[in-house]
């Protein structure tokens, strides 16, 4: 299958788009095929989508949970919907945080419950996330209460906003049959683990108003 919607190289990128292709390289250390269709064809949301993605997924850009715990979270949510291109980007993105083959595997089944590389909080994550992918969180008394019992309201919000946006992006990538890029493309997650603060995303989306307003201006 080849991809439904096209997207602009970086050459070929102008105004907003552009600086959406720019943030997306500089805090998540590359620009994916699904930002590239994002931000071609509705740059103003496109520039929304990556800074909620940078500041939910990364550290130090606006989440204060252990990036780890939200790695997990999107690792899971991707396995559980089968969406091939975010398990690619998901699993290689949890490498760069520090999990072994051995743990991204674990996740994929039951196995992670007795596997000693997964703490509690870990194992908590996970079960939640497959709760709320599989949509029976609501009534899951043993998932909440594992969650409640390791984590406090901010970390619970956190995972949980991790969680339901990959499920957002589980479902555009499957519907837009985006092409998964090379993993040399994809190790360049590994370059936006570190690095990158709060004020630094704050600073670069402020300049987003004056490159849209000109842009719209010149229509």
């Amino acid at each position: 299958m080849s991809q439904r919607l096209t997207g602009l190289s970086h050459e070929e990128a102008t105004g907003t788009t552009k600086m959406v292709y720019e943030g997306s390289d500089r805090f998540l250390g590359r620009t994916a095929n699904l930002q590239r269709i994002l931000a071609t064809h509705s740059p103003y949301i496109a520039r929304w989508f990556g800074g909620f993605v940078a500041s939910v997924r990364q550290p130090g850009l606006g989440a204060t949970t252990e990036a780890r715990l939200r790695g997990l979270a999107s690792i899971k949510t991707s396995m559980l919907n089968a969406c091939s291109y975010c398990m690619a980007h998901t699993s290689m993105y949890g490498r760069g945080l520090g999990m072994s083959e051995e743990e991204v595997e674990a996740i994929s089944d039951d196995s992670y419950k007795t596997n000693d590389k997964f703490s509690e909080r870990d194992r908590a994550v996970i079960a939640w996330s497959e709760a709320m992918t599989l949509n029976t969180a609501q009534r899951d008394p043993h998932a909440w209460k594992a969650m409640r019992d390791n984590f406090n309201d901010t970390e619970i919000v956190e995972i949980s906003m991790t969680c339901a946006m990959f499920n957002m992006i589980n479902r555009l990538n499957d519907s837009f049959w985006t092409d998964l890029e090379s993993p040399e493309h994809n190790k360049l997650q590994w370059n936006a683990v570190k690095g990158h603060s709060i004020d630094d995303i704050e600073a670069f989306a402020g300049m987003f108003a004056e490159v849209g307003a000109a842009e719209r201006a010149a229509k």
